[in-house]
């Protein structure tokens, strides 16, 4: 029973990060387009943002490879 709780949790975990990738890149693109448009009216804040994509999808990254392996050592049958 403890191992389903932990798969769910683990599926849980990485729909929340897939979406959050998906938000980030969305994110990215529309502060990378702004910014090679140079007619940002805040410069400031469009580069923090797209700077704060840039990290946080390398977290998050980081995040679902911990995540990947984690849900194979709890699958209920593991293929060869």
């Amino acid at each position: 029973m403890k191992n389903l709780e932990y798969q769910y949790a683990l599926q849980r975990s990485a729909t929340i990060l897939v979406m959050a990738t998906f938000s980030l890149v969305l994110l990215a693109s529309i502060t990378g387009t702004l910014i090679s448009s140079n007619s940002s009216t805040n410069e400031a804040l469009v580069g923090f943002l797209h700077k704060f994509s840039g990290h946080g999808l390398v977290v998050v990254s980081v995040l679902q490879v911990a995540v990947l392996f984690l849900s194979r050592k709890f699958r209920l049958t593991a293929p060869l």
